[in-house]
């Protein structure tokens, strides 16, 4: 089995509204809840063995966060200018000529999360339930594929895993 999962990057700090959007920081709300997504995985004792970050400040102080407080200590980063403004089949392309790795985590943005959620999982039987998530910020969403390579993932072999929102997260903290 092989594991795709998709990290919204933390909430953007915009007390400078006319940042440009690639240079925009994220906030102290936004580390709080990466903190929580982080810890909720080092609990559980889930490791990826590579990630791959947009090129923006954002996911790359998302990165930052998580791997401050998780088990990640020797992880691949790939820094990816696809999943921030390219094409996601270049993306995919990417993916599939991957051979030593079977759990791999993308911090990303909105609308990119959607369209691979909905590429690999509107065919299956779960959708119309996972139709209504909101990716939102922090949260992460993991996709299972049932085949030993990553140049064979499809729609066909691919089912929904899980989705860690971290204002639930929060919510049970408080």
């Amino acid at each position: 089995m092989l594991y795709l999962s998709f990290m919204r990057h933390a909430e953007s700090d915009w007390s400078e509204p006319n940042v440009n959007d690639i240079i925009r920081p994220i906030s102290e709300k936004g580390i709080k809840k990466t903190k929580a997504v982080s810890k909720y995985l080092k609990n559980k004792k889930n490791e990826f063995d590579s990630i791959f970050c947009s090129p923006s400040l954002r996911t790359k102080q998302t990165l930052s966060c998580f791997l401050e407080h998780s088990l990640h200590k020797n992880v691949e980063i790939v820094e990816d200018q696809n999943i921030y403004e390219g094409s996601e089949e270049n993306f995919l392309l990417r993916i599939s000529k991957i051979k030593k790795y079977k759990n791999i985590l993308v911090i990303t943005h909105e609308p990119k999360i959607s369209f691979f959620i909905d590429y690999f999982l509107s065919d299956t039987k779960c959708f119309k339930k996972i139709s209504n998530l909101r990716f939102v910020t922090s949260s992460i969403t993991t996709i299972g594929f049932d085949v030993k390579s990553w140049n064979n993932i499809s729609n066909l072999n691919a089912k929904f895993i899980r989705f860690i929102d971290p204002d639930v997260l929060l919510n049970t903290i408080t």
